[in-house]
């Protein structure tokens, strides 16, 4: 079972800068009939920091929304709204923009369409990628948002005028992370090994998944390690919700091969200052659990 909570309540506890911000994506999404999900490390904050009191190791002031669009016009319309509403497009990338909230901090969103207007290539690439138009030279893999909006959690952040948006669960993230980490460059990938991290570091800060690790026999099998057992968890939830074939492209891409397992293990401990056995242990335990038949 995923015992994570389909609902959180977080008011009085995110920046007002960062509550406006989601109210006036909120305001525009909703005007345009655009479901969408937020994602990242404000995804990670919002529920492991901010709704059960993890520590906080990385800040961040990039806010990552997914949208669930059928066309690129959708996609055009919400940005105008939100350029008319303050927004300043990013000069190089079409899908980022930023904001000064009214404390003047700045912030960046990334807004990142997925749903029916994605190409589905599995036959020769397994991906499931978008192309910005007109020249379509940007091309994302945006495999596993369709999985992590539909298992997401409903958070209220603001009581009056109330709010509630959706944010990505642990197990969300944490397949998204792994693909991210797949398609991005060295550099920036070590953010998403931190984040793998960090999201099995953390997870047992959740009293239903602490009670699960104990009751449900993960403590046990991982010889009373929390750590094992949490990455054992997250793991086990990460696979139930994934789809078939997000499923085979991590299997696929990631454990099947040794040299990018490797290279995410030498990722984690690096940014960590943890050993590479530390590394490798946690990142085995997932592997096992994906590859795990049902």
């Amino acid at each position: 079972m995923n015992t994570l909570l389909k609902t959180l309540d977080i008011v009085d506890k995110l920046p007002d800068g960062l509550v406006e911000l989601y109210q006036i994506v909120d305001e525009h999404t909703t005007a345009l009939g655009i479901p969408y999900l937020v994602v990242g490390a404000t995804a990670r904050d919002i529920v492991l920091v901010h709704g059960y009191n993890a520590n906080i190791e990385r800040g961040t002031r990039d806010v990552d929304f997914g949208i669930q669009v059928q066309k690129w016009e959708q996609f055009d319309q919400l940005k105008t709204r939100l350029l008319e509403s303050g927004f300043v497009q990013h000069k190089d990338k079409i899908h980022q923009l930023n904001m000064i909230d009214s404390n003047n901090m700045p912030w960046e969103i990334d807004i990142v369409p997925f749903g029916e207007i994605a190409q589905s290539t599995l036959d020769n690439t397994n991906h499931i990628e978008i192309a910005w138009p007109p020249e379509q030279d940007f091309v994302m893999n945006v495999m596993g948002f369709s999985e992590a909006f539909e298992n997401a959690l409903t958070v209220k952040i603001a009581e009056t005028p109330e709010l509630k948006i959706k944010v990505a669960s642990p197990a969300g993230m944490l397949i998204l992370k792994l693909i991210s980490w797949l398609e991005r460059g060295s550099e920036i990938r070590k953010k998403d090994a931190t984040d793998i991290y960090y999201l099995v570091k953390q997870y047992a800060k959740i009293p239903e998944v602490l009670n699960a690790l104990y009751n449900q026999g993960f403590m046990e099998t991982q010889n009373y390690e929390e750590l094992a057992a949490s990455a054992m968890k997250i793991a086990q939830d990460a696979k139930r919700i994934a789809s078939p074939d997000t499923v085979a492209f991590i299997n696929e891409r990631l454990f099947a091969g040794e040299r990018s397992a490797d290279n995410l293990v030498l990722d984690i401990s690096r940014s960590q200052q943890i050993t590479y056995e530390e590394a490798e242990k946690v990142l085995n335990i997932i592997k096992r659990e994906f590859e795990i038949s049902d």
